[in-house]
């Protein structure tokens, strides 16, 4: 979608959901209809310490730029999501959906990213099943093997035994943004060419001989038809076999003419079910749209073998380890002294135990190295839950990763406190706080790394659930 046409496209979802709303407001003619409304409303604040960078003189490699951490920027952003759904408008299977989020920055010198992007319609569609029939109309996302695609348009799935086709079709919207007034990319390129974006696509799924699979193809091209701005299909399939199950996918770019992601996974049960092991094969490589540059430079894919195990001998108590090898495609780099590394390994161990009915006690420890990069953590936290409407929990996090985003010589320590309170039947508040402290050997500048975090919730349920008021009525 255009940049241009943010406010434009705002006005009108602005002008559907009113009138989606007025929908669900009017009275219905003929028998009698019950009207009913379910969803949530949730008020989120968040509070982030940043530290800007200035520039400064000294302390850097002379004739260079030197950058440090200047003071401290308490930044807070603001956000409201309401989700409701509505149905009884006299037509049967017909309801309405609408997903929508309000931001804004509150008073921090900070601009937080998109704050000055103060609505969006995530999701806002009429729906209508019927006989196998699921028809929608309005803005809407397909979750696939291919990602999220956003768009405002429509689309209609049948189902008929263990088979659905489905088929949908709209005006595309920017990738991972419903609303695509994103000012924090500007100056490097849009998510999509100064044109509209026209999405297509369908699938199908089945299972047959006792495998699920699904086949789906999708196409977006830019509205005058001057090029294409992506063309790909996805298979995925997944079986269980007597002692084993199997899953796995892939993809091809036809733009690129070229595989894309893939992966292939077994696992099984052994030992009287107290023991559950994985093997995994993977295929990775970015995928950059046809409509922008980057693809140009030829991303790096990697493969990947993982293997997992766990043991459980009880429900409160539970061991895991895995470990996995990666090998780098060819860069196609030219060096002189030595040849560049392409291989990389990570590997990873965790328990859990409860050791009461109302605590739980965890903890995990993670080592990666490979080209350029070093990375060893290690978390632990502690859970108490009284009853399944209260939690909280404490965390510690510790950390080093030296080269890539390095820390250098010093190692990074954090401790994250959160909870979950049900007030109410209807009413919850969650939150917490994080705080990440890096220690620094040297000159005794204040670390970047160092950051403090805090953030609310409190989610409101609206109206009932339609299959227990359906089951009432009876």
């Amino acid at each position: 979608m255009p940049r241009g046409d943010s406010g434009a496209s705002a006005r009108r979802v602005r002008l559907g959901l009113g009138a989606l709303l007025a929908l669900a407001a009017m009275p219905v003619p003929g028998r009698a209809q019950t009207l009913g409304m379910r969803g949530w409303a949730g008020t989120t604040i968040q509070a982030v310490e940043m530290r800007p960078l200035a520039q400064v003189a000294g302390g850097c490699i002379e004739g260079e730029a030197c950058y440090r951490p200047v003071g401290e920027q308490l930044s807070l952003i603001g956000t409201q999501d309401v989700s409701l759904t509505a149905w009884g408008f006299g037509v049967e299977g017909l309801s309405a959906t609408l997903y929508m989020r309000g931001r804004a920055g509150m008073g921090s010198d900070f601009v937080w990213p998109r704050s000055g992007d103060h609505f969006d319609a995530l999701l806002g569609y009429a729906q209508w099943i019927r006989s196998g029939w699921t028809v929608r109309l309005g803005r809407q996302e397909i979750r696939s093997g291919l990602g999220f695609a956003s768009f405002d348009g429509a689309s209609a799935g049948w189902r008929v035994g263990t088979w659905h086709v489905e088929g949908y079709g709209g005006r595309s919207l920017a990738r991972g943004l419903r609303d695509p007034a994103y000012k924090a990319l500007e100056g490097i390129e849009d998510f999509l060419p100064d044109q509209n974006v026209y999405l297509f696509g369908g699938s199908a799924r089945g299972r047959v001989f006792g495998v699920t699979s699904t086949l789906r193809y999708q196409r977006e091209i830019l509205a005058d038809r001057s090029g294409l701005a992506a063309e790909r299909a996805s298979f995925d399939a997944a079986t269980t076999l007597p002692r084993v199950s199997l899953a796995g996918g892939i993809d091809w770019d036809f733009g690129r003419q070229q595989p894309g992601k893939s992966h292939l996974t077994a696992s099984s049960p052994f030992g009287g079910g107290r023991w559950m092991a994985s093997v995994s094969a993977r295929r990775y490589v970015p995928y950059f749209s046809l409509s922008t540059i980057w693809g140009f430079f030829e991303p790096v894919a990697y493969h990947e073998a993982m293997a997992r195990v766990g043991w459980s001998a009880t429900t409160s108590l539970g061991l895991w380890a895995s470990g996995g090898w990666r090998l780098y495609g060819d860069t196609e780099t030219t060096t002189v002294l030595r040849a560049l590394e392409d291989t990389g390994w990570r590997g990873e161990a965790g328990a859990a135990w409860s050791f009461s009915p109302v605590w739980t006690v965890d903890g995990s420890y993670r080592v990666e190295w490979g080209p350029g990069g070093y990375l060893s953590s290690g978390d632990g936290s502690l859970r108490w839950s009284p009853s399944d409407r209260y939690t909280l929990a404490v965390t510690g996090t510790a950390f080093q990763q030296i080269e890539q985003y390095r820390l250098g010589d010093g190692r990074a320590y954090g401790a994250v406190f959160t909870f979950d309170a049900g007030l109410t039947s209807r009413v919850t508040f969650v939150g917490g706080a994080s705080m990440i402290r890096h220690s620094v050997e040297g000159d005794g500048v204040e670390s970047p790394w160092n950051q403090a975090r805090g953030w609310s919730t409190l989610r409101i349920a609206i109206g009932r659930d339609a299959g227990r008021a359906n089951r009432m009525r009876r």
